[in-house]
């Protein structure tokens, strides 16, 4: 992280009317976590993906989705002619295809998973712990013809594709991490699930949920105490609290707490004080990451990490890299995560697993040709 603050740090300009005026941009996995906090190592890492990736980016195009238009910036070199040659030119037909679905864990071992973080609950370890499982495959052909998929499904507040070499990470994340603007920095915890349906029905009932809001209210805390960190005393605020926020397959509670940097500090610290979200590790963070390690089987890789870009403007902003497929070199996975607290009930939470994947599964259909 050091030698990304030092490529990107040195070039700051006045682009602050671009929301992204070049930079860094790439993927931090979860396992990253093992830098800043001490963890036992006991899962396998079985997805060959690094802990951190990032390219860094002198020129590019921004499009802008409200009003249609695209911008190209640059930082040296112009290369419109280049660039508006391969935006003309006539895409292929894309074909993408992939193979059986194989779960790492099945649901009787995922719903024992979560009957043993119970016990550790109940015994004071923790107050939730964050269970998650994942589909493994092969694909072959065009991931963009996934991702055209997913972004018709899913639309989402953070929608990428990115490529470094043969690996790709294709998501649709409801949820930002932090983003850095102006030196305020902000995060918006997710907690709290509904499948969609009887909209007004559901709302109703997962805002009168005592397991839901008890575990959306410990998140908020965390977050805030994440930001308290690294933010000036007395400058972090909950701005929303407790909206719920309609998605193409799920209902969640969000909020959105913010706070104003210290002197001195910048889109790195903010990185390190709030990663990885408390929405995919549980609290204490700590604690909880321990239980992961124990009970989930296999490492995460990037699955609920972040995605995202550091700017020579010095803004930045990252989502929680959930709702994503990841491959490398040909090999695939998705995964989904559920909140188990005292009053969880296993077969729920498997079934909260499948409802956040559900849109990945059916972009994969979707974009391979087959039928729902």
């Amino acid at each position: 992280m050091q030698t990304l603050r030092e490529v990107v740090g040195p070039l700051h300009h006045d682009g602050r009317k671009l929301v992204f005026a070049g930079g860094a941009v790439g993927y931090v996995s979860y396992d990253f976590v093992r830098y800043l906090e001490r963890l036992p190592q006991r899962t396998l890492d079985d997805h060959g993906f690094p802990d951190m990736e990032f390219g860094v980016y002198y020129d590019g195009l921004l499009f802008d989705g409200k009003n249609g238009r695209v911008r190209y910036y640059h930082l040296g070199n112009d290369r419109l002619d280049e660039i508006t040659h391969l935006l003309v030119k006539r895409p292929a037909q894309r074909f993408f295809s992939h193979t059986e679905l194989r779960p790492n864990v099945k649901k009787e071992e995922f719903m024992s998973m979560v009957e043993a973080a119970k016990e550790y609950i109940a015994a004071g370890d923790v107050f939730q712990v964050v269970l998650s499982k994942k589909y493994t495959f092969n694909v072959e052909g065009d991931v963009i013809a996934f991702y055209s998929a997913l972004r018709s499904l899913n639309p989402s507040p953070y929608m990428y594709v990115l490529k470094m070499g043969k690996r790709y990470i294709v998501g649709s994340s409801p949820e930002a991490l932090f983003r850095l603007h102006d030196n305020f920095v902000e995060t918006m915890p997710i907690a709290g699930t509904r499948p969609r349906g009887n909209d007004r029905k559901l709302i109703k009932d997962l805002l009168n949920d005592p397991k839901e809001l008890s575990e959306h209210m410990m998140l908020v805390d965390l977050a805030r105490n994440d930001l308290g960190k690294i933010s000036k005393f007395g400058s972090v605020r909950v701005l929303e609290l407790k909206r719920v926020y309609k998605y193409s397959h799920v209902l969640h509670i969000v909020s959105r707490v913010v706070g104003e940097l210290k002197e001195g500090y910048d889109c790195y610290d903010a990185l390190k004080a709030v990663f990885p979200a408390g929405t995919v590790t549980g609290a204490p963070k700590v604690r909880a990451m321990e239980i992961i390690e124990e009970l989930e089987p296999t490492r995460r890789g990037p699955y609920a990490g972040a995605v995202g870009y550091v700017s020579f403007n010095g803004d930045s902003d990252f989502a929680i890299t959930i709702r994503t497929m990841f491959v490398n070199d040909g090999r695939a996975y998705i995964q989904a995560g559920a909140g188990i607290v005292a009053e969880s009930n296993p077969e729920k939470e498997w079934m909260e697993t499948e409802h956040k994947l559900a849109p990945l599964v059916e972009a994969l259909k979707m974009s391979s040709g087959e039928k729902s």
